[in-house]
């Protein structure tokens, strides 16, 4: 068993174009856009066996004072890589094996292996002491299916909804930086206030998201218009070999219309006439999964495996944590 850091985009991708079920989020330019934006560590490895290479392992390291945490982000699969050679020998365990020594030189106490939607990759091949592992469903328009093929498997009250949005003047077009840089960052923060939820991304973290990603040839920005040109919705996404892969999608509610249906709408367009799948994510409550099933998504599984070390430890680690983090607002004169 052997590993070896990839630690510049060039080597990186190289490998990673070796390996199967790569997805947009695996590109270099968006971990480490991550990686800056969330204050995390990336690095990635690859992993040998007996004189074979097996695939890519990146981490996204979280720091939570003396121990750290890996991939537990807010993406749906951002690794392991594995080649295909290596998937139909069942060689999953093995590469995960390699990466061990990485994972206890980080003191990594919670890890999240988040493998891409559609890989056979089967219960047995992550059978490994310590793991639970689990199947989420994914949805996907096929780039198999045509534009009209697509329309027609909508249900009718999108249909309804399309031309309905499009009749009141509404309309799609690339976003500006301002919008990127400005509007989408408020309004996200907004939508959790709105569901009362705690929000994936801090304000900053996505501003800084937006800043770095704005520009990229890689990532596909559209916004929504009403006819007088204010702004309704924005998707940020990103363009893999295969797929767009719908990362984000934001804007307030309007009554009357429903401008996601129209964002929706819009990269289904933009994607089948390009020769790309359209993955529109999974579903983080039932109401997402009847929407993503109304616009004619195919659903697809996807595995993932986490692992907490001793829940004990666990809970011993962030106790310290949040001890220092106190000390440490005392001695700046903060005590709150």
């Amino acid at each position: 068993m052997g590993i070896y850091e990839l630690d510049n985009e060039q080597a990186y991708e190289a490998e990673v174009s070796q390996c199967v079920g790569v997805t947009g989020y695996h590109q270099w330019f968006f971990l480490s856009a991550m990686a800056e934006a969330l204050n995390l560590k990336f690095s990635a490895f690859g992993v040998e066996f007996e004189g074979r290479r097996l695939g890519v392992v990146p981490m996204l390291f979280r720091r939570h004072g003396p121990v750290s945490t890996v991939n537990n982000l807010p993406i749906g699969c951002i690794g392991p890589l594995i080649r295909g050679e290596a998937l139909r020998a069942g060689l999953v365990r093995e590469l995960l094996a390699g990466v061990e020594p990485v994972l206890r030189e980080h003191r990594t106490i919670a890890t999240r292996w988040a493998f891409s939607p559609g890989l056979n990759v089967s219960s047995e091949h992550l059978a490994m002491p310590g793991f639970e592992v689990s199947q989420w469903e994914n949805y996907v328009i096929p780039a198999t299916k045509s534009v009209d093929d697509c329309l027609k498997s909508m249900a009718r009250q999108r249909r309804q909804s399309i031309r309905q949005s499009e009749g009141r003047g509404l309309s799609v077009g690339e976003s500006s930086i301002d919008e990127i840089t400005r509007w989408l960052p408020e309004q996200l923060a907004t939508a959790y206030e709105r569901l009362g939820e705690e929000p994936l991304y801090k304000p900053a973290e996505v501003r800084l998201l937006a800043e770095r990603l704005a520009t990229h040839p890689r990532m596909l920005w559209r916004t929504v218009k009403a006819a007088d040109g204010s702004v309704l919705g924005m998707t940020g996404c990103v363009i893999g070999n295969d797929r767009l892969w719908g990362w984000l999608m934001v804007g307030p509610p309007v009554p009357g219309i429903s401008p996601q249906t129209l964002c929706y709408w819009d990269a289904i367009n933009w994607s089948l006439s390009r020769g790309l799948a359209y993955d529109l994510g999974g579903i983080p409550n039932e109401g997402i999964r009847k929407l993503k099933v109304s616009l004619g998504a195919d659903p697809e599984a996807a595995v993932v495996a986490i692992r907490v070390r001793p829940r004990a430890a666990y809970k011993a680690g962030m106790a310290l944590y949040r001890g220092l983090n106190r000390i440490a607002k005392r001695r700046n004169g903060n005590t709150s």
